[in-house]
């Protein structure tokens, strides 16, 4: 296939290569265990060493306590397979065990995070209430953007606000902007990884408004929350893997999801970095196991220009 030479004679110039997965979400363990295995199998056959995993969040759904730490056992031994750092990013399911016991819980508790901290392979942010949390890695800085909590659960965000005792919320717009400011002083290329699109992505979150406009060294954005395929969630743009932010050429993309029910096959994106100051973005189909689509982003996409003017 086409595709595959064009992947294939890009290697050589790789600098840096994540795996970019998101959104298991199951409620069932057998059901997740299927997809999991199929995903982390298919990546092993395309023998692509990673300098890390970026998983976006949801990697369980609902609260059922046995059925979350079965999930949750199976993912961390699969993952294990992978001989890479995971950063993960928490998303609007990993609240679903607080939201149904917070009466009789008393704090925060998310049952996936808490367990897989544990585990030096993987890298959440340190504090449950962080907006967000950076990694260096060489050629760009990567910056991702959680979901995030009151340790005494006054307070939580996902899908993009706030739930909760909304008074309590600590972070101000401003905080958000000096979030911005910090990625424009990097002095070098962003990358931002979240569960939430930004306003022009699929099923974007509100409160990444007050981000915008993004800074000029943010290359690309990637997100899950919106599973491929699904029109139930995603409405007319349940197959659009790629946009752009609002008013902005950042292109921003839809890496969801690892789950094939609701989702229309189980998927992952590859991100490679090249020698060239390029990016390559790889749509992986883990149910049929070829590639899907290839995208390049080149050095410069994201700047902003003088529009024209008659």
């Amino acid at each position: 296939m086409l595709l595959d030479e064009l992947i294939e004679g890009t290697r050589k110039h790789v600098v840096r290569r994540l795996w970019v997965i998101s959104d298991l979400q199951q409620k069932y363990p057998d059901r997740a265990t299927k997809c999991m295995t199929t995903a982390v199998s298919d990546f092993l056959t395309l023998s692509l060493p990673v300098d890390a995993v970026c998983y976006l969040g949801d990697a369980t759904e609902g609260n059922d306590p046995d059925y979350i730490r079965q999930m949750t056992e199976m993912q961390q031994r699969e993952l294990a397979k992978i001989d890479a750092p995971i950063y993960y990013t928490v998303g609007n399911h990993d609240f679903d065990y607080f939201r149904a016991y917070h009466a009789e819980l008393g704090r925060m508790c998310l049952p996936f995070v808490e367990y897989v901290r544990k585990f030096p392979q993987w890298h959440l942010p340190e504090q449950v209430s962080e907006l967000a949390y950076r990694v260096d890695f060489g050629a760009f800085a990567a910056y991702f953007l959680t979901d995030h909590a009151d340790p005494e659960g006054r307070w939580f965000v996902s899908h993009g606000k706030v739930h909760g005792e909304e008074e309590a919320y600590p972070y101000t717009p401003e905080d958000y902007r000096r979030l911005a400011d910090q990625m424009a002083e990097e002095g070098k290329p962003v990358i931002t990884f979240s569960h939430y699109s930004f306003a022009g992505g699929n099923r974007a979150a509100a409160l990444f408004d007050r981000l915008l406009p993004l800074p000029d060294n943010l290359r690309i954005h990637f997100y899950g929350h919106a599973h491929i395929g699904d029109h139930v969630w995603a409405g007319k743009d349940c197959h659009r893997k790629i946009a752009c932010v609002d008013g902005q050429p950042i292109m921003q993309v839809d890496v969801a999801s690892l789950e094939s029910g609701r989702g229309s096959a189980i998927r992952s994106v590859v991100l490679e970095w090249y020698d060239t100051h390029e990016i390559g973005i790889l749509f992986r189909n883990h149910s049929l196991h070829c590639w899907d689509d290839l995208l390049i982003n080149r050095e410069g996409d994201g700047a902003r220009v003088e529009p024209y003017r008659n």
